[in-house]
């Protein structure tokens, strides 16, 4: 059986000296460090494929498609939980059936010196908000929010986020429809 290593739990250096909350030091404190690779086999990874496709198999159907037994199953499933590989199982939830159709991409630019943390906060405590990204390049973070309309869309930027303090610039993207690719798993 061929061994691979994929991330595994989250762990985080609470051991930093505290300088003041610096901008630096509050995103180190928000963005989650790398988590150390965990040592994973064939079945692990098939195990894995299989409940990405669908979350709510139940043991015995995954024993009949890996050809193991239940309680082998039950005991990788608690090991890749346990490692953090498995970090949770989720509903994939038809927005548009509910009255929010749209998906928004809001990046956005924080003024020089600008505390991203205290920006992040204020975001997350937004409902709309489905994710937010750090990143890299002309922009600071990427949020994606899910709303019901154009005069949603209006409040949103007008009542909530420009309202930010350390907020320089936004732009707004509309999601037209998405694709998810194959996964990663595929090609493990």
């Amino acid at each position: 059986m061929a061994r691979r290593t994929v991330s595994g739990s989250n762990t985080r250096d609470d051991d930093r000296p505290d300088d003041g909350a610096s901008p630096p030091h509050r995103l180190a404190d928000i963005i989650k460090a790398p988590s150390a690779e965990v040592s994973v086999d064939d079945v692990d990874i098939a195990l894995l494929s299989a409940l990405s496709a669908d979350s709510r198999q139940s043991q015995r159907g995954l024993s009949r498609e890996l050809k193991l037994s239940a309680p082998a199953i039950g005991e990788r499933i608690a090991r890749l939980e346990r490692l953090g590989v498995i970090r949770g199982y989720t509903v994939d939830v038809d927005w548009a059936a509910l009255g929010y159709s749209m998906s928004v991409y809001i990046p956005i630019t924080a003024a020089p010196g600008a505390d991203l943390g205290a920006i992040i906060e204020r975001l997350v405590e937004l409902p709309e908000l489905e994710d937010v990204e750090i990143v890299t390049g002309q922009w600071d973070l990427i949020a994606q929010f899910r709303l019901r309309d154009h005069a949603h869309l209006q409040s949103i930027l007008l009542v909530q986020i420009w309202q930010i303090p350390g907020v320089q610039r936004v732009e707004t993207f509309l999601g037209l429809g998405n694709y998810r690719g194959r996964g990663l798993l595929s090609d493990l």
